[in-house]
């Protein structure tokens, strides 16, 4: 509770920041949604355009502007395309390349409980294929889903559904994830060279974001806090003593430690809000949005040397890394009951499921980047967010609870099947005493039950692992103050023994003097 306080308190502080700045002449980005954004910005972007245009004539009509704005039409139509999924077909078009089959056919999946897990991963495939604004539209569109999902989120309810099944409940997206929509909005703004709209998503974020996010964390940790009184339950001690008294006593492995670390805050949206508002050349708000989430080295971005501009690079590599099941590949646990009346004993399972999540067992090619310019200029790119400690931190946050919900499965649903198969060994002792025929009934209900009782667990027992899996693993900047000028801009992707993984180049970056330039590139290997 002290860490949401303090959090707010931190959000306030923002907010008592910006309220000087409340409503400046040439900002008109208030909306909540980019496509309000851009309407409200439309006036006072075409009046700027217009001034700098008789100020610098020559520099208002670069054709390079027109181009993506054309790739975007023709690109936006292929987000709403779906085919048929298929898992192997769509592995197959991932290690190609070919992201807009591989969103397709998540659009054709129709899972509704996953729908927002497979619609992030389809923001990001978008991103992935250069549709910049079919994927800021498309982060935008899941963000008010996952909104819609936390305000609907009943703990009572999830927790009577995650008592069935471990993924029993719907996908309402991580708390990191939803930073990553915001942030992954602000790179499709910033690679259209739309400082208008990434400055407007700033607007939405300090006026809504916060209360959303502290909405959420307040949902799950009362979800959590139930899945640990489960176990304190009177249907819980009912099925112990059930189990008890029939001569089972269940053992589970030690429970996970219970995890106090939350995640605060996105250190790569902290950075990206700075650069959004220098670029607009709002270096007011960057100044104080930097201090206040303390981004490093943000006074460079903020503070530009008398004559020069200032060119910030963003880097985006490899894929985000995967939680797994801690049960995955084990045997489960056997424990026999006994069932006197036939005088033989039969095995109980039990199975524990949780996720885990191992930083050493993931496989990233990307280990450093490296950003060059036509100037001779190069610089190491530094680490601005490494995103599997966002999974780590959030499988740490749940796996207590899984583990309970676990813990309460195996024993309420032994519990069922212990009475089942007793109740149909003595009928079987009856019927054999009867006839061969009721003998043969009987015995064919025994084996159901014994069946019932052997996969009660074993075969349906299994953590909840969803997560958006396009994500990138991690998030990386360089940054160049220099003179004013048209530049290419080289971004090379290195793995551990410093060999280029891929190279990409972004030509023809203008930077002008005392204002900031930013450009982002990736690379999904």
């Amino acid at each position: 509770m002290k860490k949401i306080i303090k959090t707010a308190v931190v959000s306030a502080v923002v907010l008592s920041l910006f309220a000087a700045y409340a409503a400046p002449k040439k900002d008109k980005a208030d909306s909540a949604s980019t496509e309000k954004v851009e309407a409200a910005e439309k006036p006072a972007k075409a009046k700027k355009e217009k001034q700098a245009k008789k100020e610098k004539p020559k520099k208002e009509k670069p054709a390079k502007k027109e181009k993506p704005a054309k790739k975007e039409k023709q690109a936006k139509p292929a987000a709403q395309k779906k085919a048929k999924f298929n898992e192997a077909e769509y592995n197959a078009a991932l290690e190609k390349g070919d992201y807009n089959m591989c969103a397709a056919m998540l659009l054709g999946k129709g899972d509704k409980k996953n729908e927002i897990r497979d619609l992030l991963d389809v923001d990001m495939l978008l991103y992935h294929d250069a549709n910049y604004q079919g994927s800021g539209k498309g982060f935008l569109d899941t963000y008010a889903k996952m909104q819609q999902a936390t305000v609907s989120f009943n703990a009572s309810e999830e927790g009577k559904a995650a008592k069935s099944s471990g993924v029993n409940r719907k996908y309402k997206g991580a708390e990191y994830e939803r930073y990553l929509a915001w942030s992954m909005r602000l790179a499709c703004a910033l690679s259209m060279e739309r400082d208008d709209v990434a400055k407007g998503i700033m607007n939405d974020y300090v006026g809504t974001f916060m209360q959303e996010i502290q909405e959420l964390r307040a949902k799950n940790a009362q979800f959590e806090a139930e899945a640990e009184a489960a176990l304190k339950s009177d249907e819980f001690k009912d099925a112990q003593e059930k189990l008890s008294s029939s001569g089972v006593n269940l053992s589970f492995v030690e429970p996970p430690k219970k995890s106090d670390e939350k995640y605060e805050s996105s250190p790569f949206f902290n950075y990206l809000g700075t650069v959004a508002y220098a670029a607009y050349g709002d270096f007011d708000h960057a100044e104080e949005f930097g201090a206040v989430y303390k981004v490093p080295r943000a006074d460079e971005i903020t503070k530009i040397p008398a004559g020069k501009g200032r060119l910030e690079v963003v880097a985006l590599s490899g894929m985000i890394g995967k939680r797994s099941d801690v049960s995955e590949g084990k045997e489960a646990q056997s424990v026999m009951l006994p069932i006197p009346v036939l005088n033989m004993s039969i095995p109980l399972y039990t199975k524990i499921a949780y996720p885990i999540f191992d930083k050493n067992a993931q496989t990233h090619n990307i280990k450093s980047v490296r950003v060059l310019l036509s100037n001779g200029a190069s610089s190491n790119a530094s680490l601005i967010e490494d995103f599997d400690e966002a999974v780590r931190i959030d499988v740490a946050q749940k796996a207590y609870g899984d583990y309970n919900r676990s813990v309460f499965r195996n024993v309420v649903k032994n519990s069922v099947v212990t009475a089942s198969v007793i109740a149909a060994g003595i009928a079987l002792d009856q019927a054999s005493q009867k006839s061969p025929l009721a003998a043969a009934i009987a015995q064919i209900a025994f084996n159901a039950s014994v069946d019932a009782a052997a996969n009660a667990v074993a075969n349906k027992e299994r953590a909840d692992v969803r997560q958006g899996f396009c994500f990138p693993n991690k998030a990386s900047r360089a940054g160049f103050s220099v003179a004013p000028g048209t530049y290419n801009v080289t971004v090379e992707y290195l793995d551990a023994s410093g060999k280029v993984v891929e190279s990409k180049t972004i030509e023809n970056v203008e930077v002008q003097a005392g204002k900031v330039s930013v450009r982002v590139s990736s690379c999904e290997k």
